[in-house]
């Protein structure tokens, strides 16, 4: 008897878990819509204007801009030292050398010897000041007292990768950045009697890069290159060295 009790519960027990969801499939169900929303604040932290660009180790920041990454460049003729014998004929090639950010996602780019770019100011894309310009400027290589004689130096930035807003930095090729100085930005010195809105500012170079007004957070350009042209073989046995500056504006600023 214990045993044909026990064997009546599981069957009751199995009739009651069958019969359960036929009751539920059915019932009626009745729902309604709910929102979820978050709203951004843009940085604020820095007040609006440019930095000195020779002092770029306190960086180069606009009111929330800022240059994360530039990228520095070693000439080298296929990886060896260029020959004085053809110092004033052979153009010397160099590929951009850069560290890639902490919390850079611009994917493809991040092993490319690029210009990367934060922009936290949270910006729409057709408000006043959206997008940015980066510019650049090459000093005198020198060795001691030694002056190299360079006859140009030229800086080719690539495209970079579109966002996931769609925006995109796009560069400029063969643009001449040695002892660049005058560029032309709004609010600079006024070049003409009565000119308050255009001027030229010194020490800024040439314009090399548009981020446009959809690229907000982390971006990079693509590889920067560049190439090295001298006047003569005047030069001496040793390693002669300079400085790029970089200098990032907002487009409210920027003229070019």
């Amino acid at each position: 008897m214990m045993k044909q009790f026990l064997m009546s519960v599981a069957v009751l027990g199995a009739a009651v878990t069958l019969a359960a969801p036929a009751v539920n499939a059915d019932a009626t169900f009745a729902g309604k819509t709910g929102t979820t929303d978050v709203t951004f604040q843009g940085d604020t932290t820095t007040k609006p204007g440019t930095t000195d660009p020779k002092d770029p180790d306190n960086g180069a920041t606009v009111g929330g801009l800022t240059l994360t990454a530039v990228p520095s460049f070693s000439f080298k003729d296929a990886g060896a030292t260029p020959k004085i014998t053809e110092a004033s004929t052979k153009v010397l090639t160099a590929n951009g050398v850069s560290t890639q950010p902490t919390g850079d996602t611009t994917g493809t780019n991040n092993t490319s010897s690029s210009i990367y770019v934060r922009d936290t100011r949270g910006l729409t894309a057709d408000a006043a000041g959206a997008g940015y310009s980066i510019y650049a400027s090459a000093s005198q290589l020198k060795a001691g007292d030694q002056v190299l004689p360079v006859a140009s130096l030229n800086m080719t930035v690539a495209d970079g990768t579109a966002n996931s807003n769609g925006g995109l930095i796009t560069g400029k090729s063969a643009v001449s950045v040695y002892q660049a100085n005058n560029s032309v930005l709004k609010g600079g010195t006024a070049k003409t009697a009565g000119d308050a809105t255009l001027g030229t500012v010194a020490g800024y170079g040439n314009l090399i890069a548009k981020g446009d007004g959809k690229t907000n957070g982390d971006n990079a350009t693509g590889a920067v290159s560049a190439e090295l042209n001298l006047s003569s073989n005047a030069v001496q046995a040793q390693k002669y060295t300079g400085t790029m500056y970089y200098t990032l504006v907002d487009s409210a600023t920027s003229a070019n």
